[in-house]
C-alpha cells in the first residue's frame, strides 16, 4: 500500500481538523452527526478559539476565515458537511492502521488509540489504573527522554501487546506503531520514557529471537512465539540529530 494511494480528506472550512481526536472520539461523533438528535455534534465540530499549534501551521490557515465560516445555529448543511469530513477521515485510518490490532472497543480503560498518516498513536487517559515505578531512577544510564525500540517482522499486534502490557503496569503514557503503508520488513514500536532505567528489563522480558553475530540474546528464543527484537533506548536528542544504531538501521532496510 503506497500513501499516495490513499485519499485523506481536508477539513472543510469551518470545521475542525480531527487529526487529533482519538479513534472512538471520531466514531462517536459520527454516530452523533447521524443520528442529529442533540446538538453535541455542533460544539465538537467547531473550530475551537484557541487551535493547537499543529493546526494553525498548516498551509494557508486563517483562524479568523474559519471561525466566521461556522453557522450561528446548527444547519443541515452544515451537518452534511461535517458528517461527509468525519466518515473520510474514519475511511482513511480504517484503511492504514494494521488488521491485526485489537479493535478500539477491545483496548482496557484508560488506553487510547488514534490513527494518523504514518503512525497508530497510543496514550493512557484519566482513568488508568495506578501505576508505580518499579525499577529505582539511578538504573539509568541516560535521563533524557527518548524512546524504547522493538522490532518484529511478525503481526503489528504483537507489539500492541507490549504497549497494553506495560501502559497498566508502569508510568508509560505514550507509545506508536506504523501504519501498513509506513511500515518497512520489521514494525517498531516507539514506547516513550523519561529515561533509559527499562531498556535490560524490557529486553528480558520480551526478546525472543535466534541468536546471530550482529546482537547477543538475553533470553531463550522460542521459534513457536511471534519475534520480537528489543534494540535498546534512542533519546529525543539523538533522533532530531538523525543518529541510529547499525542494529536500527539493520532492521528498518
Amino acid at each position: 500500500m503506497n500513501q499516495t494511494d490513499i485519499s485523506w480528506p481536508t477539513a472543510p472550512t469551518g470545521i475542525a481538523p480531527l487529526g487529533r481526536v482519538s479513534d472512538p472520539d471520531l466514531r462517536e461523533l459520527a454516530r452523533l452527526l447521524r443520528e442529529d438528535s442533540t446538538s453535541q455534534w455542533f460544539e465538537r465540530v467547531k473550530p475551537p478559539k484557541n487551535p493547537h499549534p499543529t493546526v494553525t501551521k498548516l498551509p494557508d490557515y486563517d483562524h479568523e476565515e474559519e471561525l466566521a465560516a461556522v453557522p450561528e445555529e446548527p444547519t443541515e448543511s452544515y451537518r452534511q458537511q461535517a458528517l461527509e469530513y468525519v466518515e473520510g477521515v474514519i475511511e482513511a485510518r480504517d484503511s492504514v492502521r494494521p488488521d491485526s490490532l485489537q479493535s478500539a472497543s477491545e483496548l482496557p480503560d484508560g488506553i487510547s488509540r488514534s490513527t494518523s498518516r504514518q503512525w497508530v498513536w497510543y496514550h493512557t487517559t484519566d482513568s488508568i489504573q495506578e501505576r508505580t515505578d518499579d525499577r529505582p531512577r539511578s538504573l539509568a544510564e541516560t535521563t533524557d527522554h527518548g524512546k524504547y525500540l522493538f522490532f518484529t517482522p511478525d503481526d503489528t499486534g504483537v507489539l500492541e501487546d507490549i504497549i497494553v502490557e506495560q501502559f497498566q503496569s508502569r508510568p508509560f503514557d505514550s507509545a506508536k506503531v506504523p501504519t501498513i503503508p509506513n511500515r518497512k520488513p520489521d514494525a517498531v514500536l516507539c514506547l516513550y520514557y523519561s529515561d533509559d532505567r527499562y531498556r535490560a528489563d524490557l529486553r528480558e522480558t520480551y526478546q525472543n529471537e535466534p541468536e546471530d553475530d550482529t546482537y547477543g540474546v538475553a533470553s531463550p528464543y522460542n521459534p513457536e512465539q511471534p519475534i520480537i527484537k528489543p534494540r535498546g533506548f534512542k533519546t529525543d536528542s539523538a533522533t532530531r540529530r538523525n543518529e541510529y544504531s547499525a542494529e536500527f538501521r539493520q532492521e528498518s532496510e
